[in-house]
């Protein structure tokens, strides 16, 4: 084993550039933002394996899970949902072994967004409810509660109450917390962020009259893959009130995103089924289906360079 006299310095200098990947994150193409951060997480898991002072130790594993949760979100937008989970878990392991709960709850908050876009809420409750409601990134988990209960069938007046307490719960930290929509940053929670959450739980729940006032609160703070991800949603439930909406909202998705990312790729796949009962007798339908097909754009199965993460 080596020693490491700098281990604190390069501590820093791996949260530094954390810092700055952060600071454009929502910004930055999926095939930049992907190796920064498989290089940087591969940085500071070698570090895990050098001799440092027992008192760095929590501070670098907090700093790995943050690093590995800001990846795994990366990863899961870009198709490789079996790994960002593998990521994400690992980070929370970390996170709960560097007594950081703001950590420990990004990381599980990272895993609850992953399982609520992938269909799956008994999973993402779980994960929720693991983190400290007292953070930031705990208060994140609170809008995935609502999502997660949304997705598990709960009645839409319950899921707007538990969609409520999330954004009372948000706007009321202080502002300093608030930080950027996107940021993944565990000591901040943006309420933008928390209304975008708000009303894709209510979409799912079928309240588009909900849905529509969070949207107004989210969409005007929000960079264009949240503003997308939400049109999508207010499509898949204008579906069974107003066709015309659901396609016109589609397609307003599709311009803000020309990049196909997992977390937009997901309702609109909804949306194609959704819609599927209504394509021989509106034939806008079947062309947003070609259109949603070309925005897909070629299937690629080469396995991901990560793959072989452990």
């Amino acid at each position: 084993m080596l020693v490491s006299p700098t281990m604190a310095d390069d501590i820093v200098s791996i949260d530094q550039e954390l810092t700055d990947l952060r600071s454009t994150y929502e910004l930055t193409p999926l095939a930049v933002t992907v190796p920064a951060l498989k290089g940087l997480h591969e940085r500071a898991l070698f570090l895990g394996h050098r001799r440092g002072h027992p008192a760095h130790r929590s501070a670098l594993n907090a700093v790995t899970s943050r690093v590995g949760a800001l990846r795994a979100d990366a990863l899961y937008n870009a198709g490789e949902v079996s790994l960002s989970r593998r990521i994400s878990g690992h980070s929370a392991s970390l996170g709960k072994l560097s007594g950081d709960p703001h950590t420990y709850a990004n990381a599980r908050r990272t895993q609850a967004a992953i399982e609520v876009y992938e269909g799956r809420p008994a999973f993402a409750m779980a994960y929720a409810n693991q983190a400290d409601e007292h953070t930031p990134a705990g208060v994140a988990c609170m809008a995935s509660k609502a999502r997660g209960a949304a997705l598990a069938g709960v009645g839409a007046d319950d899921v707007y109450r538990l969609a409520d307490e999330a954004l009372n719960a948000a706007y009321g930290l202080p502002r300093h917390d608030h930080g950027t929509p996107g940021d993944e940053d565990p000591r901040t929670c943006s309420p933008a962020e928390v209304a975008y959450s708000a009303t894709l739980a209510s979409a799912v729940a079928g309240d588009l009259f909900r849905a529509d006032g969070y949207a107004d609160l989210a969409l005007p703070h929000l960079p264009a893959g949240f503003r997308s991800v939400i049109l999508a949603h207010l499509a898949v439930a204008s579906v069974p009130v107003d066709l015309d909406r659901a396609v016109a909202e589609a397609r307003k998705s599709l311009v803000l995103s020309p990049t196909p990312f997992r977390s937009l790729s997901v309702p609109l796949a909804n949306l194609v089924k959704a819609l599927r009962p209504y394509r021989h007798s509106a034939p806008d339908v079947m062309v947003l289906a070609q259109e949603i097909d070309a925005w897909h754009g070629p299937t690629v199965t080469t396995p991901h360079p990560d793959a072989d993460f452990v």
